[in-house]
């Protein structure tokens, strides 16, 4: 039984966002990926928690992907500081590192689609916290790595 919240728009497709009585979690599922017609309920089965912000949620998710949710810091150069509030809203925790550098304390949805995301500003934006994501991003770097030089 899935109890939706609301409707998401990513870009490239439509989510429900809601609650997952499969997951007992908040989860969201891509639209065009339901196998069948879902019942459609007048309101939501399971009221939305006080404490969830649905703006949040949509804000630190990353093409829906639902991942491990934790608060990270990067490292960033200057020159990527108007993609970062794009992702993660004016409102997001920056720091100052020195006249080229900026910090970022945020939560986000850990996956390889954030790993992904990281690694497509070539270096000038650095995961530096927490140590179980960094190890989990060299991880997926190195295999790459790997990979590429078992072709050559």
């Amino acid at each position: 039984m899935f109890s939706p919240y609301d409707l998401a728009w990513d870009g490239k497709f439509y989510y429900a966002i809601g609650y997952s009585e499969k997951y007992h979690s908040i989860s969201n599922i891509r639209i065009d990926r339901i196998a069948h017609t879902p019942e459609i309920m007048p309101e939501p089965g399971r009221p939305i928690p006080e404490d969830f912000d649905l703006n949040e949620y949509k804000r630190t998710m990353f093409r829906m992907y639902n991942g491990t949710r934790m608060n990270v810091e990067l490292v960033c150069d200057a020159s990527v500081m108007d993609a970062i509030i794009d992702h993660f809203g004016e409102e997001v925790d920056i720091g100052l590192v020195d006249e080229n550098t900026f910090s970022v304390s945020a939560e986000t949805a850990v996956s390889h689609v954030f790993y992904s995301w990281l690694f497509g500003f070539g270096g000038k934006v650095r995961l530096t916290e927490p140590r179980e994501a960094v190890e989990q991003y060299a991880d997926m770097v190195l295999e790459a790595a790997k990979s590429l030089h078992e072709q050559l």
